[in-house]
């Protein structure tokens, strides 16, 4: 990938350019932010631009051998690592090497700006949560053991980093701060504080900011051309400098987020009377991989503190756009300065719960009750 080819980031990109060119890039760098604001395109523009033979003065060239087979995910000096479980075809032993045919075609067919939920959806992970296990710290290992094949240089990215276990992330500390010469480690994640403090100690630590509106305006106006300048305008706050979010903001995930925060919210300011209708709307929603419950809590709390600054500092954007206009006008009045922070707190209770495997059903059915209380004190 060429740096041309990610969307904005300028700042970010002449940065990291000049520490390359003047050969002060660290042997481990992590970059946290949002997907959608380009972790993996950056990732992927950087490795090539280590080791692209005829760089220009702007970027990787394209056209030399590297380049060409970067292009394709293919050099045989660039390796992957990144989450995996096990599905209908590897129903054991899982491991990342195993689905790098999968991985290559999922980044060619979806390109970089892509998230976890897609990868799990693309491979067929049904309810189970994806790990970078041990098996893949011992492959890292070997891989960087050995000599390059065609490159001056080696370079592993490991995509959403977070989800390396405790085993996995011990057994490359040492590899990690002391790698072999010509050995670049580039991770990516969009939770920091879900990796252990002993790995974020030995990697350069990068942010990559949210898109800027400029580049939003016009990723969105390429993506729909019929809409105005207004509606522009609009979903360019929505999308908080994500890019990702455009796709999703006109998807049936979108709307059935929408209509379920709506339906959620519902049932919890008349919890004391519907606990069999709580019931059955969490049985529906346990039935969604765990990715895509806390995704979608994920969104619930965007909604909620939009809800909040919205009360707080009036603005022509709504928060809830999109949505029932009875729901949209009287919802946000429910959010205060009494609840918003019990809200907040909830929920992320709620994903945490999610990580740690608990029953889907149950948990869900808790927090609705919860959710109702404190809606009750505004």
């Amino acid at each position: 990938m060429l740096f041309s080819q990610v969307k904005g980031q300028k700042n970010l990109i002449v940065k990291i350019k000049s520490i390359i060119d003047n050969n002060h890039f660290p042997h481990a760098v992590l970059l946290s932010g949002n997907d959608g604001y380009g972790n993996l395109a950056i990732a992927l523009a950087t490795a090539q631009y280590i080791s692209c033979t005829s760089r220009t003065d702007t970027d990787s060239c394209s056209q030399c051998p590297s380049c060409h087979k970067y292009g394709k995910l293919v050099h045989p000096d660039l390796h992957f690592i990144f989450p995996t479980t096990t599905t209908k075809k590897i129903d054991k032993n899982n491991e990342s090497s195993l689905f790098i045919k999968e991985f290559r075609q999922f980044i060619s067919e979806h390109g970089a700006y892509c998230n976890l939920n897609q990868w799990y959806n693309f491979i067929g992970t049904e309810n189970k949560q994806g790990i970078i296990n041990v098996k893949d710290a011992d492959n890292i290992i070997s891989t960087l053991t050995m000599k390059t094949y065609e490159s001056e240089f080696k370079v592993m990215i490991i995509w959403n980093a977070d989800k390396m276990n405790h085993e996995a992330s011990d057994k490359i500390l040492k590899i990690l701060e002391e790698p072999y010469p010509n050995t670049f480690f580039i991770l990516t994640t969009e939770h920091k504080d879900r990796i252990i403090p002993t790995i974020l100690s030995r990697v350069q630590q990068i942010t990559v900011p949210p898109l800027d509106n400029q580049t939003m305006y016009k990723e969105i106006k390429n993506y729909n051309p019929s809409l105005t300048d207004e509606q522009i305008s609009s979903l360019v706050v929505l999308c908080e400098g994500n890019y990702n979010r455009i796709g999703e903001y006109y998807s049936d995930e979108e709307m059935q987020m929408r209509n379920d925060f709506i339906e959620m919210n519902r049932l919890a300011m008349m919890y004391r009377k519907n606990a069999k209708e709580i019931w059955d709307f969490t049985d529906t929603l346990s039935k969604s991989s765990r990715e895509e419950i806390k995704k979608f809590l994920s969104y619930f709390l965007s909604k909620i503190e939009k809800c909040y600054l919205f009360n707080n500092v009036p603005s022509s954007i709504h928060p809830l756009v999109g949505m029932d206009d009875k729901f949209k006008n009287n919802y946000p009045r429910f959010i205060t300065s009494s609840n918003v922070e019990g809200i907040c707190k909830i929920i992320d209770q709620v994903q945490k719960s999610i990580d740690r495997n608990a029953n889907l059903k149950i948990t869900v059915f808790d927090m609705i009750i919860k959710l109702g209380k404190q809606l009750e004190k505004r």
